[in-house]
Parts: C-alpha cells; structure tokens; sequence
C-alpha cells in the first residue's frame, strides 16, 4: 500500500507495519540526501550506539525515523532530533516502546525534540494515543511533538514534516528515489541496502565484506558439490522434491559453515526430506 495508510483501510498490524516503514525509509531517504546531520539507526545489540554504551544502556532503542546528531562518532556532538511512528485503535500497549526510547534520548540530551507520527482510531480527539501525546507533552515540554492522523500519512505528507523540522530543503522526487519501491505483495527498500554501504563504519564494513566473502565460498562450494556426481551430496539433492530446495539449501549452507562433512549433510537431508 504505497503512499501512506489510506482512508478506509482496516486497522491492524499491516497498517501499523506500513506507517513503522514509511517513516523509516523516508528518514533513511532523507539521509542519503543531506549532509547536515548525523543520521543513526539507533542503538541494538549488532550495532552499537556510543553514546547509549557510554550509559551502559542494555536494552535496544531504534526509533523508527531514526536518531539525528549534529555531529559524527569521531567528535563530540549532541542528539537534536529523533522521529517515531505509532498507530494503534483505541486500546492495546503500542506506546509503551515509546517511553522507553524516550527516556534514552531525553538522557543523552534533554534537548531533543522528539517527534512522533500517530495513525489509527487511537490517534482520534479522546483515543488512547491522542490523551497519551497529550499527557507527554504537559509532562515533558513542547519538544515532545505529535501528528495525529487517524487515517494515515502520505509518503509526502511525512517527508515535508520531517524536512521542515530537521531545516533542510530538499525536493520530494530527490528522496523519492529512494523510497520502497513497491510491488503487488514484494517489496524492496533500495535506501536500506544504500544507507548500510554508506553510513556504516569502517568496522562494520569489514565485517560485512568478511561475511559475504564467507557467503560466496560457501556457495561456490555448494555449486561444486551439486554438479559432482561423485560427491555423496550429488544424489540426494538431486532427488529433493522441487518445494524443499530452498530450504534444503539454507541446511547445507549452514552446515557446511559448521564444518560438517558432505556425507554427515546427505544423511541429514535425507532424514528431513526424504524418509
């Protein structure tokens, strides 16, 4: 469903699930283009937040619109910004993943002005999100900042109110073409796939470079073994029924990571697919 939640959809998870990714690749999107800020994911156990580490925060906080610095790892800087999304009925405890991010960039700066897109029947006048963005911001000051939509957002409609608030000029179609480009039921997000070559650290790129090139030997091994008839592996892949090939191939791959022999990863295929 492109371009936002529509008028008239049926509330749930995939409408919820549509907001959490508009919001998240327009924020990437946004990235790509600009060089004002700092853009981070946010802080999880694969990838490590400084500052939240210098807290000795255990716990995962990943907005969905991302954290924005004024500066870079390499120098002090401070968080100005961070953008959430949130779509609920009137009922149920979407908001409690808010607090908790919250909490952690309010610590690192009381300052940041946090953001936060609101959809569903709870973001109605009286509806569980709008009483909640309302009590937030009595309690924490006009930097918590709500947009309530109970019919949803456009793609547009939340890039023209992030880039208002981050102050930035950039056109729409220049951000567009990295947005989810969707399709039917398949969908691929060309920003995630740019953002990770071109914001990760030099550590994180030698790790994901060491992971592909391990990916890549395995695989190549892999088209050896399928075209040996010699190989004990030859005929039982050759006798797997079309639907449990991909599957089979995930098992053999991780195998062959864990250093088992061919004839140990035929008795297994056997034994899951064939008996």
């Amino acid at each position: 469903m492109a371009g936002g939640i529509q008028v008239g959809t049926e509330a749930g998870s995939t409408e919820s699930k549509q907001l959490d990714g508009d919001v998240k690749n327009i924020a990437m999107a946004i990235a790509i283009c600009q060089e004002k800020y700092c853009f981070e994911i946010g802080h999880q156990k694969n990838k490590i937040l400084p500052e939240c580490h210098n807290m000795n925060v255990t716990l995962g906080c990943v907005p969905d619109g991302g954290m924005w610095f004024d500066g870079s790892r390499n120098q002090p800087r401070s968080i100005k910004f961070v953008f959430e999304a949130k779509h609920q009925q009137d009922g149920g405890n979407a908001i409690e993943r808010w607090t908790k991010n919250y909490l952690i960039c309010y610590r690192m700066n009381p300052d940041v002005k946090y953001i936060t897109f609101m959809t569903g029947e709870g973001a109605n006048p009286g509806g569980v999100l709008y009483e909640f963005g309302q009590t937030m911001r009595a309690i924490n000051g006009d930097n918590c900042i709500f947009y309530y939509q109970p019919n949803g957002f456009t793609e547009e409609e939340i890039f023209n109110i992030m880039i208002g608030i981050l102050g930035l000029d950039i056109p729409f179609e220049k951000a567009k073409q990295y947005l989810t480009i969707t399709n039917g039921n398949a969908s691929k997000s060309s920003s995630v796939d740019f953002f990770i070559r071109n914001f990760e650290t030099d550590e994180e790129r030698t790790e994901r470079i060491a992971k592909e090139l391990a990916r890549r030997e395995l695989e190549m091994r892999f088209s050896t073994f399928a075209q040996t008839p010699g190989d004990p592996l030859f005929p039982v892949w050759h006798r797997l029924p079309r639907a449990y090939l991909t599957e089979a191939h995930e098992i053999v791959l991780d195998m062959m990571q864990e250093g088992k022999a061919n004839s140990e990863i035929a008795t297994t295929l056997v034994e899951c697919f064939l008996n």
